[in-house]
C-alpha cells in the first residue's frame, strides 16, 4: 500500500476540500490507486492562528469526516506548519506533528533563499522541541530547484523532503526532481490535494510508474519506508 504524505482532504477547515463529499471522493480516488495511507495536513498559519484555535478547528472538521472514511484507510493527522517566528511562542507544538510522531511538516515562503535565519528555525524545532522537520514540496522553492548545494545543506541536516506528485506533469520541474530523487535527496511523496483538480489524485499512480521507470523499483520502496516511519495511524 502506497503514502499520501501531504493532503488538504479535511473538509470545511482550509483551502481544500469544500465538503465531506468532497473529502470522500477524493478518498476513493486515492484508495483506487492502492494509497490506503492518508496524512492529514491542513494548513496552519502561525502567523494569524494561535495553535490552541487550529487544533480545536482541525478536531471539528475530522469528527465530521471520521465516522465516513473506509475501514481499509489508515490515516494520520498533523498540519502542513507555515513556520515563523510565532511558532516558537509555543511551549508544546507536538499537536501538529504527523499523528503521535516526533515528524513536523513545514512550510516556508516560495521565496526563501534558505539562508541562515531558516535554517535556524530549523535547528529551534530540533533543539528546543526534538523534533525532526519534514520540508513540503520541494519544487515550490525555486532558489532550492536552481542550487543543488542548499539542498545538500538540508539533506546533511537530516531534513526530510517532501515533492508533490503533480509536480511530474511539468518537463521542466519533472526533470530536476528526478534528479534530485536518483540522487537521493527526495524522501516521501503526497498528492497536495485541495479538490479533485487541484492536487489532482489521479496523479499519484502515473507519478509512482513514472519514478519506477526512471530510478528503480528500490526508489518506491524507499519513500514508502520513509513515510511508513512518519506514519501514526489515527485510532478511528
Amino acid at each position: 500500500m502506497y503514502y499520501d504524505m501531504h493532503s488538504h482532504i479535511l473538509p470545511e477547515i482550509d483551502d481544500g476540500s469544500k465538503s465531506v463529499e468532497m473529502s470522500l471522493e477524493i478518498i476513493e480516488k486515492l484508495r483506487a490507486q492502492n494509497v490506503k495511507n492518508i496524512c492529514f495536513t491542513p494548513h496552519f498559519y502561525t502567523n494569524e492562528e494561535s495553535l490552541e484555535r487550529f487544533v480545536e478547528r482541525r478536531q471539528e472538521s475530522l469528527e465530521k469526516l471520521l465516522p465516513h472514511i473506509p475501514e481499509d484507510v489508515s490515516i494520520c493527522v498533523g498540519a502542513e506548519v507555515y513556520v515563523t517566528r510565532y511558532l516558537f511562542n509555543n511551549k508544546d507544538i507536538s499537536q501538529v506533528c504527523y499523528g503521535d510522531s516526533k515528524y513536523i511538516l513545514c512550510e516556508f515562503p516560495f521565496s526563501s533563499s534558505f539562508s541562515e535565519h531558516t535554517m535556524d528555525y530549523f535547528n529551534r524545532l530540533r533543539g528546543n522541541y526534538g523534533l525532526s522537520p519534514v520540508l513540503t514540496h520541494i519544487e515550490r522553492y525555486d532558489n532550492l530547484m536552481a542550487n543543488e548545494d542548499l539542498v545538500l545543506d538540508l539533506v546533511d541536516e537530516d531534513i526530510i523532503i517532501q515533492t508533490n506528485v503533480g509536480a511530474f506533469k511539468h518537463f521542466s520541474e519533472r526533470r530536476r526532481l528526478l534528479k534530485y530523487i536518483k540522487r537521493g535527496y527526495i524522501d516521501i511523496l503526497g498528492t497536495d490535494c485541495h479538490n479533485l483538480t487541484r492536487g489532482n489524485p489521479d496523479e499519484y499512480s502515473k507519478t509512482v510508474d513514472l519514478i519506477r521507470d526512471k530510478c528503480g523499483q528500490e526508489t518506491i520502496d524507499s519513500f514508502m519506508e520513509t513515510s511508513a516511519e512518519i506514519f501514526t495511524p489515527y485510532k478511528k
